[in-house]
């Protein structure tokens, strides 16, 4: 009897790389936040070159970062009532045709810094309102083969390919044309999303299109289903307690061990910096292959605490070649955690509020990055880096045990009102 091998090809597993939506998320990917990169290199570069002042650029700095504050939450919204491919493909044409204007003005002698801060201010805007689109649209992605913990991991992989790379391409670059004309270079990544967003194959992930109320009102819809998933609310609370600690450690305490205390200067500090963008792309690769599932929790959770850990082994780190492979454990261990949370998010939340819930997550997680950032330069000031550091790993263990004991950990009240948009 001859059996067919038809069901065995079925079964066989097909290359993640060979699938369609999977190659079309890491090129488009690859390509946005390699003009991400560059756009905030080059920012600082220009604004030093017609300043040589400190104070201009790091005003600058801050007209590229004050949209995620303002615009986070509508941004969410936003997202959750209108289809998401359009916003991805229009914002990145939008911020192509901005950045190919700040080259066209530079070129004619018609640009200054505050007209570069507002360039800057206005594709930092359009990037606010894409990040919530593109995470919910993940959703519309999945297929038979790549799932959306897969996806986040290739979209988490580019991430850490273009930090690694794009800082290199833009330093070569400066030294073929003037500094303005990387804005020429960053239009054609940003186009290179437009274009991808174009030959995505999306599905309808969606039970109904939300109905928007205002922002106050549709963000109180979004609390209700935070108040009902436990899992949200642990994702939420300790990511704000974590990111307390991270913001410390990754941009004061360990610049500050490899500069100074270890006596690697500048080349130190790049050292761990490209330790950590390398285990950072290597877990965020082969995190492809896990299936966290319903277990995306555990990931988090265990993520969370190996950060907190390798950077609290820092207090007994004397080199810099062991500051270094902890970091390089810490940019491992973040990959991890960005793909579990993403994960556990599409799990807990239903498609109609994947937006609004996932700028309620990054706001609180960008407050707690400033506030760590700036109280933890006082700190290593007047203690040094390796005490405080020391101390941080400790507080990152503890506290996320913590929020897990009080949300997840806690039985759930039952409710009688259902979550808006679950479907039964």
């Amino acid at each position: 009897m001859n059996v067919s091998s038809a069901p065995l090809e079925a079964e066989r597993p097909v290359s993640l790389f060979r699938q369609h939506n999977v190659r079309v998320v890491f090129l488009g990917r690859l390509s946005v936040l390699m003009a991400d990169v560059i756009q905030d290199v080059a920012l600082i570069w220009i604004v030093w070159e017609l300043t040589h002042s400190s104070t201009a650029t790091a005003f600058a700095s801050m007209s590229s970062r004050t949209p995620l504050w303002l615009f986070s939450l509508p941004a969410g919204s936003h997202a959750d009532a209108t289809p998401p491919r359009r916003t991805i493909i229009l914002t990145n044409l939008l911020c192509g045709a901005l950045a190919l204007l700040v080259a066209g003005l530079s070129n004619l002698g018609w640009m200054s810094v505050p007209l570069l801060c507002m360039f800057a201010f206005a594709i930092s805007t359009c990037r606010t309102f894409e990040a919530p689109s593109f995470y919910s649209l993940v959703r519309g992605l999945a297929r038979e083969g790549a799932d959306t913990q897969q996806l986040n991991g290739i979209a988490d992989t580019a991430k850490r390919a273009a930090r690694l790379t794009a800082p290199l391409l833009a330093n070569a670059a400066r030294g073929l044309m003037p500094v303005f004309n990387l804005y020429a270079l960053i239009g054609v990544f940003y186009a290179g999303m437009a274009f991808a967003g174009r030959k995505l194959e999306v599905r309808e992930f969606r039970t109904e299109r939300k109905q928007r109320k205002g922002l106050v009102a549709d963000f109180k819809d979004a609390m209700v289903v935070v108040r009902q998933q436990p899992a949200l609310q642990y994702i939420i609370v300790a990511e704000i307690l974590f990111n307390l600690a991270y913001g410390a450690c990754y941009y004061v305490l360990l610049p500050r061990l490899t500069l100074d205390t270890t006596g690697g200067g500048t080349a130190g500090h790049a050292s761990a910096v490209t330790a950590y963008g390398i285990g950072g792309l290597l877990a965020g690769f082969f995190s492809t292959r896990l299936k966290m599932g319903e277990k995306a929790l555990n990931y988090a959770t265990v993520a969370w605490i190996g950060i907190g850990a390798s950077f609290g082994f820092m207090y007994f780190a004397t080199t810099l070649p062991m500051v270094i492979l902890l970091t390089a454990m810490a940019g491992a261990s973040m990959a991890i955690q960005n793909i579990a949370l993403w994960s556990a998010i599409h799990v807990a939340c239903p498609p109609e509020h994947s937006g609004r819930v996932y700028s309620i997550w990054r706001l609180g997680a960008d407050m707690a990055l400033t506030v760590s950032t700036l109280v933890a330069g006082v700190i290593a000031d007047a203690f040094g880096p390796s005490l405080p550091i020391g101390i941080i790993g400790i507080y990152v263990f503890f506290s996320i045990l913590i929020a897990r004991r009080f949300t997840v950990g806690r039985q759930p009240k039952p409710s009688s009102t259902p979550v808006a948009g679950a479907t039964p």
